[in-house]
This record gives structure tokens, sequence and C-alpha cells, in this order.
């Protein structure tokens, strides 16, 4: 594989139920780790973009946490139904999904 031109974290991180903090696993990460990877296979992206699944990424009262490298976008909340727009919008088209943008804000 060449170098990727993406690398996509997706949080997977997670904490015991009732945890202040929540994590990204109890929000539904797995899915949205395993529709993003169906898409870029699909969309033919597999030797442009990376998609890793990770440990905590310090936002996980957020909602998921999804992180674009090299571009520093970092997304919150997201959902298997928010993976298509970002593939479209973002990691085909070059522009970030704002209203998924993760605020600038304290690293937990």
């Amino acid at each position: 594989m060449p170098q990727p031109k993406h690398h996509v974290l997706v949080c997977l991180n997670s904490r015991p139920p009732g945890h202040a903090r929540g994590c990204c696993a109890e929000k539904g990460s797995e899915e949205v780790w395993n529709r993003l990877k169906a898409a870029v296979r699909e969309a033919g992206l597999g030797d442009q973009v990376m998609v890793t699944r990770t440990g905590c990424l310090k936002h996980c009262s957020q909602g998921v946490t999804v992180a674009v490298h090299p571009d520093n976008v970092w997304y919150r909340g997201v959902t298997p139904g928010d993976v298509a727009e970002i593939l479209a919008s973002h990691l085909e088209g070059s522009q970030p999904v704002k209203r998924l943008l993760m605020p600038d804000i304290p690293w937990e």
C-alpha cells in the first residue's frame, strides 16, 4: 500500500457503565468504524485512506470522536449515518463537515 493521503482514527475506547465522561464504544463507535472501513473500500479509496481503530482520543464526552490526519480535523458525535458525508465531503472533496467539527475545548 502506498502512503495514504488520509489517516482516519476512530475512537473505540470503552469505560465502565455509568462513567461520568462516557465512552465512544457505548455510543456506537464500532459501527462507525465498520461503516467507514466499508465505505472507503467500496469507494475504491483503500490505497488513499487508512482507517484505524484507536483507544481514547480524549473527547469521549463529546460522542464518537474521529480524527483525520494530516488535516488535523477532529469530529465529534459521529454516527454511522454521518459516514457517507464525511467520505464524500472530506475524504474525497477536501471539505471538512462543519456541523461535526470538534470545538476547541480542553482535552479530557
